[in-house]
Order: structure tokens, then sequence, then C-alpha cells
């Protein structure tokens, strides 16, 4: 899973220091955080500007490589991605701006429906990204596939919770969701 993060008026700092320069009670409390979600995160400076520097913290947890991939079922686990949920939005909460991908997205989407109903199993039934700005013509040296590169994105998702309801989520990739569908599976009218 990666993030890319501002902490809270850190714009300044991050253009003119290093990170290991910093002190900032904002970016401990989110490096606090990532730790307790992956002790071994990676953290390094991101340059996102054209032409003018805009210096942001890039987060890798290599901990996190798949969530819940299309037409997979979670059964067991489920109370662990809603509490990494929980510190994902900590993260937020000490940040100008925070970009999740797609798993981030996934667990946001996890943890927002968890708040909702109680999830004994959850099952993705589809799934769409929407790319809105492709970096990498910028910066030659970034895979054009890679989140560095596309951190801009709208993730939809349609999830079947416990069999019963079928929930659709529009996330951005700066954390707001949008409810798009939440209805119960047995109240779904077939025309035939």
């Amino acid at each position: 899973m990666k993030l890319i993060i501002l902490p809270k008026g850190l714009s300044e700092k991050l253009l003119n220091y290093k990170l290991s320069q910093i002190d900032s009670k904002e970016l401990d409390d989110i490096l606090y955080e990532l730790k307790q979600i992956d002790n071994k995160v990676q953290i390094s400076d991101l340059n996102l500007g054209k032409g003018a520097d805009w210096v942001l913290v890039l987060a890798i947890l290599s901990s996190i490589t798949s969530v819940i991939a299309l037409g997979e079922k979670l059964e067991k686990g489920i109370e662990g991605w809603t509490k990494i949920g929980k510190r994902i939005t900590n993260i937020f909460k000490n940040s100008d701006r925070v970009y999740v991908d797609e798993n981030g997205a996934k667990i946001l989407a996890i943890t927002h429906i968890s708040k909702k109903h109680p999830i004994e199993s959850i099952t993705l039934i589809d799934n769409h990204t929407t790319f809105l700005a492709d970096f990498s013509m910028w910066f030659s040296q970034r895979n054009s596939e890679s989140f560095t590169s596309k951190p801009f994105n709208i993730y939809n998702f349609t999830f079947d919770i416990n069999n019963q309801r079928t929930i659709s989520l529009s996330i951005k990739s700066n954390g707001q969701i949008t409810e798009l569908l939440d209805i119960d599976n047995e109240s779904i009218s077939l025309p035939f």
C-alpha cells in the first residue's frame, strides 16, 4: 500500500529540508500511525510539482500488498482491516493532504461499511479506477502505471455484504467517500 502525505503545516519545510531534519508533532504522529500498520514502513520525499516543486511524503507499506481481489470473499481478518482503516483516518487528521492507492481505498471502504453494517463476510463483486491525472510524462524516471505517476484517482467498488446487501462506493484518492448504492439484496426487483 502506498500513501502520499502532506503533513499539516509542513509544505515549506518539505521544500527546504530533508525529512530527517524536520521536527514536527504532526509528522511524528503520522509516522507513529504508519509504524503501527507496518513497522518496516519506508518513508521518502516525493515531488509532484511541474515547474515549481510540490514536495510531499511517500509512505510505502510493503506488508499490505493486497486487500481483497475481484471475486474474492473475506470472512476472516475484517476487524484487522478496520483497525488499519482507523489508523489511516488518523493520518488524515494530521495532514493537509493525503492520497491513497487502491488498497488504501479498499481499506477505507471496508471501514466505512463496518460503521453501518456488521460484516461477517465481504465480497468484491466489481471495481473500476478512473485516473484523473498522469504525471509520468513530467517525470520520465517514473513508471507510467505507478501510484506516484497517477495519484489522483476515483476508485469505484461494489461489495456484497454477508450475502444480504449490495453496497457501491466511490472513493477519491483523497479519502472522500460517496455512497452510490446500499440495498438489501431481497428488495432487488428483477424485471423477469
